[in-house]
């Protein structure tokens, strides 16, 4: 009876480990002093100053108006295909 509580102690302090050193893994990747929301910061900092962000906006509104243009079409052509039946 020892033995089977001795062999559940140990079962239990390895899943108890386990499950802690699995659940930090997340956290440990930004355990820097500046930490990941500085990173982001300094990223969009330099999207800024080397004209990036506003090339990759620029691009956007692109998309935008290209969608829109889309979307006007595919309507126009569904009434078209309403009046017609």
């Amino acid at each position: 009876m020892d033995r089977d509580r001795f062999i559940r102690a140990v079962a239990a302090a390895l899943g108890a480990a386990l499950g802690l050193a699995v659940g930090s893994h997340p956290a440990s990747a930004c355990n820097r002093t500046a930490g990941c929301a500085m990173d982001v910061l300094e990223e969009g900092h330099d999207m800024m100053k080397s004209g990036r962000m506003a090339e990759n906006m620029r691009a956007a509104q692109e998309n935008i108006a290209a969608f829109k243009r889309q979307q006007a079409a595919d309507e126009a052509a569904m009434r078209a295909r309403s009046a017609a039946k």
